[in-house]
């Protein structure tokens, strides 16, 4: 006899044994001990979410002779319901019997009174690829039941019903089975089957199985029968062309550092290998999520993939946003590969434009942004102004003609925590309204200046500061371009009421410091706070012209009448 696969052999056969489906299972369960069990059935959801073997539980179990414990799984009419050989249970499944005919012969058996349990039991899988006239003639007995007769109906696409089947049904919709469910129940199938399994494993058939649970035993007997029951995860990956995560993530740093013969090297090895690459997509939009998820919570419990240093590589090496835009790219670029004549070439057009397009975005809107005209003054056309510098210490943002921002030095982390010296929660909140208050900004003289600010975020402040945290260097470069962070101040200043030099830095320089500033707080070695001196806007005043003809002429060569 052929070996039973393993979905067969550990389908459920008690309410208690069902996997997921809590809420169904419950209410199912008390209607049966109630005495409540409806006369139709509606059963919706995804592949292998346990809708048959739900409705061949309710079958069983409103046949029972124990009503308080059924199923009981002892009596006469559980035994012969687990072997297929009960009178008054009929499966149907409509993907082969569609036709009205079929349904008819059904209509007409079910008058009949049960054979030998308490009700007839009609189970009708697929019933959504019923005909129309079957479904008309399923509608007519739906209306008016006959007695001791209860319908189950089975589908995945419940939309191509009828409305007035699904009207007179009790619609249950079963929901994906979580990971953790299906990972524990492969691993006590393991150990029933005496499989050596670990859970890395089994989490990576979970993954495969996306929520469905008769996908995942099958994934698993395979890997049984390939591997002698030693399943591992280089197993698996073997079996079904997939990568490890270590190789996803050593992908992803190749394109954050933008190394493109590394990149096409691997995705040509990747071919050769069989590597499934829809699969090996949704890996690395995993990782991404994974690594944005720890950057921001270092919470590793809540991480599914990667373990906590390869998340801190790849946040080390890059933005939370970044990797975000890498995961939209990434999701957009998954529906292209159907339709490519080459899923290889296209998945390699998608990592080299994640690996140059992030630079030159960048490069493009700080361009822009720079290069935009200035506002003419806001105080008068016919104001001029000058820079200087105060008597005291010179700040390190100096008033000086416009330069190249990408040549502009990045602030040291230490000059970083004596600007956090200086910040609190207070100032903060203030600065914080400032930039809510921008958004609502939309003249043409400060249009520059807003879209400017708004690329970073207020990451502290201070009464003589604030600390703008930007996902990318070349945004915190432009704000600290010496012209272009007078015209900011002065901006903020008359525009915003928010008198304060401002210091651009990246989100990782912010969090670096941030680290350094707790450790010397806790060791009470927290340095001085950073000398801020504000930039000075002296008017020039236009002489008058008899101030003007004295000038030249000399005081007395000149009456004035």
């Amino acid at each position: 006899m052929a070996k039973l696969a393993l979905y067969q052999k550990y389908r459920s056969s008690t309410f208690e044994e069902m996997v997921g489906q809590e809420y169904i299972v419950k209410s199912i369960k008390n209607a049966v001990r109630e005495g409540k069990v409806g006369h139709a059935y509606l059963f919706c959801g995804p592949r292998g979410t346990g809708k048959t073997s739900m409705a061949r539980l309710l079958a069983k179990a409103v046949n029972c002779e124990h009503p308080d414990i059924a199923p009981c799984g002892k009596c006469e009419n559980c035994i012969a319901a687990l072997n297929g050989t009960h009178p008054d249970i009929v499966e149907i499944n409509a993907a082969n019997e569609t036709h009205v005919d079929d349904i008819r012969e059904l209509i007409q058996s079910a008058v009949l009174a049960p054979m030998q349990g308490l009700h007839k039991v009609y189970i009708i899988d697929e019933v959504h690829q019923l005909s129309s006239a079957a479904s008309s003639a399923l509608l007519k007995t739906l209306e008016e039941p006959p007695e001791n007769v209860i319908f189950i109906l089975a589908t995945t696409d419940p939309q191509k019903l009828l409305p007035t089947i699904i009207s007179r049904c009790q619609r249950f919709d079963f929901t994906k089975v979580r990971l953790d469910q299906i990972r524990d129940h492969l691993l006590w199938i393991a150990q029933q089957e005496n499989i050596k399994m670990d859970s890395r494993a089994a989490e990576l058939i979970a993954l495969m199985a996306d929520g469905g649970m008769r996908d995942a035993l099958s994934i698993m007997d395979q890997c049984a029968s390939y591997t002698s029951d030693d399943i591992t995860e280089e197993a698996i990956d073997r079996i079904y062309g997939l990568a490890t995560t270590q190789e996803k993530v050593d992908l992803l740093k190749n394109v954050i550092q933008k190394d493109l013969r590394k990149i096409l090297e691997r995705i040509r090895q990747y071919e050769q290998q069989g590597i499934d690459l829809q699969r090996f997509t949704d890996g690395m939009i995993d990782i991404l999520k994974d690594a944005v998820i720890y950057g921001n919570t270092k919470d590793v419990s809540l991480m599914k993939v990667l373990d906590e240093q390869q998340a801190g590589e790849l946040c080390g090496m890059c933005t939370s946003g970044t990797m975000m835009r890498m995961c939209e790219k990434l999701i957009t670029a998954k529906e292209k590969f159907r339709i490519a004549t080459s899923a290889a070439s296209a998945f390699e057009v998608t990592m080299i434009a994640m690996a140059v397009e992030e630079q030159v975005v960048v490069q493009q809107v700080v361009q822009q942004v720079v290069q935009a005209p200035a506002p003419k003054n806001s105080t008068s056309a016919s104001m001029q102004s000058s820079e200087v510098k105060t008597t005291s210490d010179v700040s390190t943002i100096e008033a000086k003609p416009k330069a190249n921002p990408n040549v502009i030095q990045p602030l040291s982390i230490d000059m970083i925590v004596s600007l956090l010296v200086l910040c609190n929660k207070a100032e903060k909140a203030k600065a914080e309204q400032a930039w809510q208050q921008m958004k609502n900004m939309y003249a043409v003289k400060t249009r520059k200046y807003v879209s400017m600010l708004m690329t970073g975020k207020v990451a502290a402040s201070g009464p003589d500061c604030v600390v703008v945290a930007c996902p990318e260097q070349a945004f915190a470069n432009a704000i600290n371009e010496p012209k272009m962070n007078e015209d900011l101040y002065f901006f903020a200043k008359n525009d915003l009421q928010m008198d304060k030099m401002l210091y651009a830095i990246t989100e990782n320089d912010m969090a670096k410091a941030t680290a350094r500033f707790r450790d010397l707080y806790r060791a009470k070695a927290l340095p001085k706070g950073y000398d801020i001196q504000r930039y000075v806007r002296v008017e020039v005043v236009e002489p008058t012209p008899e101030e003007k003809v004295i000038a030249l002429f000399g005081a007395e060569n000149v009456e004035i009448v």
